[in-house]
């Protein structure tokens, strides 16, 4: 069986609602649920900042929004075809407009307005399954995906073009480090990287031990690193040519590894929150429950943002030594 397989077992579970317990005949309580911003079978998968506003998307059609840095929190669910089904958002990423773009795991893109407030769907012209977007400086939307699926739209959704590799794996992660240069990681180790804004794309070594990464984070063209199951956590100094095991002290899957700052961070399964020191990753807090963190970013100059499954939001301070959450429920 491929990682790949394995991967995908893993994102099922993550985005599988819990079962609901059954309810009480207490309206109050009933009523006092509501009024919560996240519910335990919340499962929160990825997060974007504009100038604007922050927002985390999640498994059920969930957005949470926030103007104020991530102190308070605005609910909404998006509707799918029919009455009875709910978007499955995956990824989300902002464009040089403001606007935010959402990721549905049905083939879909969802486009917000400026504040992130309201939203709009538009068809991925493709059969492959998507996994993973970005939105350049230029404005271009990139979606890819399953057999090396990479498509781009440069209207929103109102028309597609296909820059697949066509060779049969799943990449997982996109990301422009500039105008020119991007990197596609996925199955297999694999690595690619174009140096012509995504007009072409070329392979740029393999990640050790046909390692499937369900997060890469490049922070220039030559430094990058690569995370997945069983912790583990891969360098690279070159651009992808070469690679070195890092040691994290961690069995529990890797699912984002992030900037805060000049620091980096690595989330995962069973509350597992790293950071970077040297050569070798350390606990950066506890008691962050059971679930897993999945989506994460920086909040502002003093915060970042850690979400997943549970309906798990926080605030956390970027001082290492206070330790200390803030809890913005």
């Amino acid at each position: 069986m491929s990682l790949g397989k394995v991967f995908k077992g893993v994102s099922a579970v993550l985005i599988i609602s819990l079962t609901a317990c059954e309810a009480k005949l207490d309206l109050d309580g009933v009523n006092e649920t509501k009024k919560k911003i996240t519910v335990r079978h919340d499962q929160f998968q990825a997060a974007s900042k504009s100038s604007e506003a922050i927002v985390i998307v999640g498994s059920r059609g969930v957005i949470l929004n926030s103007q104020d840095h991530g102190k308070s929190w605005k609910r909404q669910v998006l509707k799918g075809d029919s009455s009875t089904s709910l978007p499955t958002l995956i990824d989300v990423t902002v464009c040089p407009d403001n606007r935010f773009v959402a990721l549905d795991a049905t083939r879909k893109l969802w486009i917000s307005d400026k504040n992130g407030e309201s939203w709009q769907p538009k068809p991925i012209v493709t059969e492959e399954e998507v996994t993973a977007l970005t939105c350049d400086s230029k404005g271009i939307i990139w979606v890819v995906g399953s057999f090396t699926l990479i498509v781009k739209t440069e209207d929103f959704g109102a028309s597609w073009t296909d820059k697949s590799i066509q060779e049969d794996a799943i990449f997982s992660r996109i990301q422009f480090i500039d105008r020119q240069h991007a990197v596609v990681t996925g199955e297999f180790g694999s690595v690619y990287i174009t140096a012509d804004g995504g007009e072409t794309w070329e392979s740029s070594g393999l990640i050790p031990n046909e390692f499937y990464p369900m997060s890469s984070l490049f922070t220039s063209l030559n430094e990058g690193w690569a995370g997945g199951l069983q912790g583990i956590i891969f360098h690279t100094k070159d651009g992808g040519l070469n690679w070195q095991r890092q040691s994290t002290g961690t069995v529990a899957p890797i699912y984002n590894i992030f900037p805060v700052g000049d620091q980096i961070f690595a989330a995962g399964e069973q509350g597992t929150l790293l950071i970077l020191k040297e050569d070798k990753w350390v606990s950066y807090t506890k008691n962050l429950g059971f679930g897993y963190l999945r989506a994460a970013l920086q909040a502002s100059d003093d915060k970042f943002l850690v979400a997943g499954g549970g309906g798990f939001v926080k605030l956390l301070r970027t001082d290492l030594l206070s330790h200390k959450q803030i809890n913005n429920n």
